[in-house]
């Protein structure tokens, strides 16, 4: 057990506390702790209780009763979360004696009139600071963006040293698609002989060339203030940083209120790569929330203008962005990759079998974030009517998200929980294994609820057909182009968990269709999907090879 849950425990004991607001978060953990060791009242919110919501709705639902003890947890955090924020949030709840905040390093214990005398310098000089960097962005990019006209010539060099700009302020990330991505993407770049500069919040894990630029902490409250201001502080210490140093190209992953690329080009006058997943600009008013909605309209129009070359993972990513204006003869549609040999059939997944006793049973598995669009949901439906029919079957459920703790609950409900295995989030080299411990793999992607097409290219999917597993995938978008029926996989209408559960039960039965299926798949990724592949389609474009 964490420390931290244990002092919390050992700290509820020593206190007459009746009632608990948690904040959970990601952290299905502390809320297992609290109602085996609470037997007071407890109030729970999780991430998904925040996603997509706006201020006055977050603080009515902090508010919506009082408590004696609010708890925060930011455990197993998938993003980089304001701790000022998760501060200024328990001050407006109505909870009467004291807070308790804790990660995976610190435990804080404190109460609202020392949050207060605590926060209120803080917060003063950042609304102050944070006035300015408002006035000083609008009047950067409304009195640049109209002169912005066509690029201009840039120093086309044979010098393969490229800076990789990363610009959301992700934190540290151990898994999930980006860090996949991003990796990806430099080892496959290394394979034709190119360096990279690796630049971000936080150090690449293992990457023996970065740059660390901090975010001003002053501005934590504020996420939107705070990712203006870090496209400013970039610019301002890789100008100091790169002198002397001769850089090919600079390639940055597009973030909301960020053109620092673009503007890094002009100066060093070298050509730019803007990668786009989707428009941020529609990703946070569709999925967070955003105030300074024009503005972010306005950076992100600029940097689809100024850049040399942008890098999309998806033909419906190309059309979205063409929308808001970029030029569709700058656009390569680049789908991710896998490094087939570190995804592997080759690789023995013994350990994981026997760690989560499942040596004799035929495992069916799923990799990556537990939310709606994933399509978690369904797999796990389809799971339950699979083991009501065959009891030689089992699921490896690998990664973590904010449904996880929900489907856990159901299991021990459902009494599944040795038939149905939650890992965990594991570090992304400790993947293959895991994924070799399965004998079939699902990609269940849904699509998104707004009714926009799904643009997604899931790394996951080029994954499992690395692993030679015969795969069940959705079809949908990209994943049922590259995944064709009865050929390189099966294929079922996204969220029908009875057609799915009948794929599964179908590949039990039939050994040699597996087999046939799983070695087609690792033959197609192989062919069109490697990550060395994906680098050279975006870099050929600039470089002669």
């Amino acid at each position: 057990m964490n420390e931290n849950y244990s002092s919390l425990l050992g700290y509820l004991q020593k206190k007459k506390i009746k009632r608990i607001l948690l904040i959970s978060f990601e952290d299905a953990e502390i809320v297992k702790k609290l109602k085996e060791n609470f037997s007071g009242e407890l109030k729970v919110l999780n991430k998904t209780d925040f996603v997509g919501t706006g201020l006055k709705e977050i603080i009515q639902k902090t508010r919506s009763s009082k408590y004696d003890l609010v708890v925060v947890s930011n455990i197993n955090s998938q993003v980089n979360r304001s701790k000022t924020s998760i501060k200024i949030l328990t001050i407006l709840s109505k909870s009467f004696k004291s807070f308790v905040y804790f990660d995976e390093k610190n435990l804080l214990k404190t109460n609202k009139i020392k949050l207060l005398l605590d926060l209120c310098p803080k917060l003063l000089i950042g609304i102050l600071f944070s006035i300015y960097i408002l006035i000083k962005t609008y009047l950067y990019f409304y009195l640049i963006y109209p002169f912005a006209g066509e690029n201009e010539q840039k120093r086309k060099n044979q010098n393969r040293l490229i800076l990789y700009l990363r610009t959301d302020l992700a934190g540290k990330i151990i898994a999930g698609g980006s860090i996949t991505h991003i990796r990806g993407f430099i080892d496959g770049a290394k394979k034709l002989d190119f360096e990279t500069i690796y630049v971000a919040d936080y150090p690449l894990i293992n990457h023996p060339i970065s740059i660390v630029v901090k975010p001003n902490p002053l501005l934590d409250f504020f996420d939107e203030i705070q990712m203006m201001d870090y496209h400013f502080r970039l610019i301002k210490k890789l100008r100091k940083c790169l002198k002397g140093i001769q850089i090919g190209i600079i390639y940055q992953r597009h973030s909301i209120f960020n053109a620092s690329g673009v503007i890094l080009s002009k100066i060093l006058q070298v050509p730019s790569i803007l990668e786009v997943n989707n428009s941020e600009v529609w990703a946070k008013k569709n999925w967070s929330r955003l105030i300074f909605e024009n503005l972010a309209t306005r950076i992100e129009k600029f940097a689809f203008e100024k850049a040399d070359i942008i890098s999309v993972v998806s033909e419906v990513t190309k059309d979205q962005i063409i929308e808001i204006g970029a030029n569709e003869k700058k656009i390569v549609v680049n789908p991710n990759g896998v490094d087939p040999a570190k995804f592997s059939p080759d690789i023995n997944g013994n350990e994981i079998r026997i760690k989560y006793k499942l040596d004799e049973f035929f495992v069916v598995g799923f990799i990556g974030t537990f939310s709606r669009w994933h399509g978690v949901e369904t797999l796990f439906d389809a799971a339950v009517i699979v083991l009501s029919k065959n009891d030689k079957i089992r699921f490896l459920l690998i990664g973590d998200g904010n449904l996880k703790s929900n489907l856990e609950l159901k299991t021990e409900q459902l009494n599944l929980k040795d038939k149905i295995i939650f890992t965990g989030i594991v570090p992304h080299d400790k993947a293959p294994e895991y994924l070799a411990a399965c004998d079939i793999l699902v990609s269940p992607h849904l699509g998104f609820e707004t009714g926009e097409r799904f643009f997604g290219s899931p790394t996951k999917l080029f994954e499992y057909m690395a692993m030679g597993k015969p795969i069940i995938a959705s079809e949908l978008e990209q994943i049922g182009k590259i995944i064709k029926n009865e050929f390189n996989g099966l294929k079922f209408k996204p969220g029908n968990s009875q057609e799915l559960s009948e794929l599964i039960l179908r590949l039990y039965e039939d050994r040699e269709l597996c087999k046939r299926l799983g070695q087609q798949a690792r033959e197609d990724v192989i062919k069109n999907f490697t990550w060395e592949k994906n680098a050279r389609r975006v870099l050929e474009r600039i470089y002669n090879f």
